[in-house]
């Protein structure tokens, strides 16, 4: 068995051990948890709806206490979420929970804040970047796993732009997909660079990618460096495997991958 599928089925079997705060469209904030705001101008409600009075407006980025969850929903962007009670600095009242960012993540002096949306049956990750307070850049992207992860780093070497966004899927069964998704920040726009899949069920089929960057291990100067192997057991008596590798030196031109990473053929 290959090395690249040795590392994801390693990675799927602790991924539960790890520290990372995985999300969901089914996700509650608990009470007492620290929060930030996703929507800007958020309207602080004196009860759970729409028509109760307005205490205050809510930046984008302010932090909040989470008090409690409400019995009082409503649909927001194709999803229904609860009203929560929470507390600012000076008051005490209700916003709805789809406003609130799931997760926040900081690299430098950049803050990036999250939000789901829904259209039919699919799930979509609404990703804001905020580098001057309240300016800020937004990136939707379509999911293809429905439990998350994210976090930020710098450039990794990647001079053209100023940082990375990584959506880690989380695979919590075989054929599941745990790959992910790569934003990148130059500054001016938030953009979906790169989509990447982990999937395997155990060692009967597997399709496993991989992007290494200029700051990585093996990483080449000014280039990404794309691997992948896709291949299945034929037998298991005589330990009968076949697999296909491929290894691509690619860049970044400011707005998309090139050469372009062709989806394998079933």
């Amino acid at each position: 068995m290959n090395k690249l599928l040795l590392i994801f089925l390693f990675i799927f079997e602790i991924g539960f051990g790890q520290d990372a705060k995985y999300l969901s469209e089914n996700y509650e904030f608990k009470n007492g948890e620290i929060a930030y705001m996703f929507g800007n101008d958020v309207k602080l409600r004196d009860q759970p709806n729409t028509e109760s009075d307005v205490l205050s407006l809510l930046k984008i980025g302010e932090q909040i206490e989470i008090m409690e969850k409400s019995n009082s929903a409503m649909e927001f962007d194709g999803i229904e979420s609860p009203w929560y009670k929470i507390k600012t600095k000076d008051k005490i009242g209700f916003v709805l929970g789809s406003l609130i960012s799931l997760d926040r993540v900081i690299n430098g002096n950049l803050t990036y804040l999250i939000s789901l949306k829904k259209d039919g049956l699919k799930l979509y990750l609404k990703t804001r970047v905020l580098e001057n307070e309240l300016e800020f850049k937004e990136n939707t992207s379509q999911l293809f796993t429905g439990e998350f992860s994210i976090k930020a780093t710098g450039n990794k070497g990647l001079e053209i732009i100023k940082s990375i966004f990584e959506i880690d899927y989380l695979a919590e069964s075989c054929g599941v997909n745990g790959g992910g998704i790569y934003l990148f920040y130059d500054g001016k726009e938030l953009i979906k660079a790169i989509d990447y899949t982990r999937v395997a069920d155990a060692d009967l089929y597997w399709f496993i990618e991989e992007y290494i960057f200029p700051n990585d291990k093996d990483g080449l100067k000014g280039k990404i460096v794309y691997k992948s192997e896709i291949g299945e057991t034929k037998e298991y008596e005589t330990e009968w495997t076949e697999s296909k590798t491929t290894r691509r030196i690619l860049e970044w031109n400011g707005k998309e991958i090139f050469p372009k990473i062709e989806p394998e053929e079933e």
